[in-house]
């Protein structure tokens, strides 16, 4: 079965849940007033199945139906929140999505909808998902980023504690974090983080569980680059024993349970600030959300013909001009360490004007041109700035789940589903 990717894009006042006046299906919760019917939480659930390519059985649905009600409450105190502050989402938001959410499993305009609805799951269940989602990642970057400051100190502090730790492992890590906060039985979220790990090692994507379990940090459950001193010493040490691609089993600490899973492993220093600089040119040709595959083909082979004369970025940049869907974007002394990894043997070989073969997006496809290499900065150390950034997204991490404890306990949750 193909894992349909639901929410594999980082990151809409259609409807909210049914009021009171729709009291003749049972409420499974009610929200500030805003209730939660039990056929809300059963397609919500189907929804989480299908997208994580978990079994769609009786005893599936029963381990997964109190993670997705919490998720649903969660939803809701979001929502309500961003409403307050005045933040918006338009159909065309939901729509663009949706589209997105198509093209990145490869569906013809119309085919994930026929999808949905062949698995007995309403358009509107993942309408609302995607209206949560938008609605909270707005907040948190107008509304919680305000509470973010790093001082120079801190930075300080983290550069001298990366220089005593140069050498030393360091590991690309993602998670799937199950909170135990407001929760009655622990037995049932313990339950669940087993039985997800059980899946992930017999073939489930990592990627496409956390985006519907995970309820802390990014949407896929990515950390980042981790090393000593940065995550609790048990799940470091977790980390240190797996393979690359590996899952550890659920690791309870005392506000929930941790999953995580290593993407990639090498030694502090490595990849950051040394080696090869490159100066590139990004070209993002954007297609129609309609747009099939043919026509998207052919407006790639356009572009390419129209480029073909170039001998240097300044000609690709003058030539694309002619072709009004690409948008072009210079990016300069770029550490070739910190290339994606699936970008670095698409630009290896390539001549000045030549433009790499294409890699998939949101809007269309991009390609790449180098403009120079040049020498980094051989201390092989991450700059300032570098350093600051990844301190403000782990604090907007941290405030971010605060605020989300605060909400639960500052709000009128009424939980009915029995056993939740």
């Amino acid at each position: 079965m193909n894992v349909v990717r639901l929410f594999a894009v980082l990151i809409l006042p259609i409807v909210l849940f049914p009021a009171y006046a729709q009291s003749a299906e049972s409420v499974a919760a009610v929200v500030n007033g805003d209730v939660i019917t039990l056929h809300d939480l059963e397609q919500r659930t189907k929804l989480a199945l299908l997208s994580s390519n978990l079994s769609d059985t009786p005893d599936m649905e029963t381990r997964v139906q109190s993670a997705q009600l919490r998720r649903l409450v969660d939803e809701d105190l979001k929502i309500q929140a961003a409403t307050k502050e005045k933040i918006t989402v338009s159909a065309a938001d939901i729509t663009t999505q949706m589209d997105a959410i198509g093209q990145q499993n490869h569906m013809a305009s119309g085919a994930l909808i026929k999808l949905l609805n062949s698995k007995g799951i309403e358009t509107a269940t993942l309408v609302q998902q995607i209206r949560g989602d938008i609605f909270w990642a707005r907040f948190v970057h107008q509304v919680l980023i305000r509470r973010i400051h790093v001082s120079e100190d801190a930075v300080s502090t983290r550069l001298e504690a990366i220089k005593a730790n140069l050498g030393k492992p360091e590991y690309h890590a993602a998670e799937i974090y199950l909170s135990l906060d407001g929760v009655k039985d622990e037995t049932q979220v313990r339950d669940l983080a087993q039985k997800l790990t059980d899946q992930m090692h017999q073939g489930a994507p990592f990627t496409a569980i956390a985006q519907q379990f995970n309820q802390a940090g990014a949407a896929d459950g990515n950390l980042g680059w981790v090393s000593e001193g940065m995550l609790d010493d048990e799940l470091l040490a977790a980390l240190s024993t797996l393979q690359v691609n590996g899952v550890t089993p659920p690791i309870r600490n005392t506000d929930g349970y941790h999953i995580l899973t290593l993407l990639e492993k090498r030694k502090v220093g490595e990849g950051i600030g040394g080696g090869a600089a490159l100066d590139m040119l990004i070209i993002d040709l954007n297609s129609l959300a309609s747009a099939g595959q043919a026509e998207r083909d052919m407006q790639m082979k356009r572009l390419k013909e129209t480029l073909a004369p170039a001998k240097s970025c300044d000609d690709l940049t003058a030539l694309s001009q002619q072709v009004p869907s690409a948008s072009l974007n210079r990016v300069e002394k770029l550490p070739e360490a910190q290339l994606p990894t699936a970008v670095v043997p698409l630009i290896k070989n390539l001549e000045p004007g030549q433009i790499s073969e294409p890699i998939d997006t949101q809007k269309g496809r991009r390609f790449f041109a180098v403009c120079g290499r040049g020498a980094g900065s051989g201390n092989n150390l991450p700059s300032a700035d570098d350093i600051r950034k990844q301190m403000e997204d782990e604090q907007l991490e941290l405030v971010t789940r605060r605020y989300l404890i605060d909400l639960h306990r500052g709000n009128v949750v009424d939980i009915r589903l029995q056993g939740s």
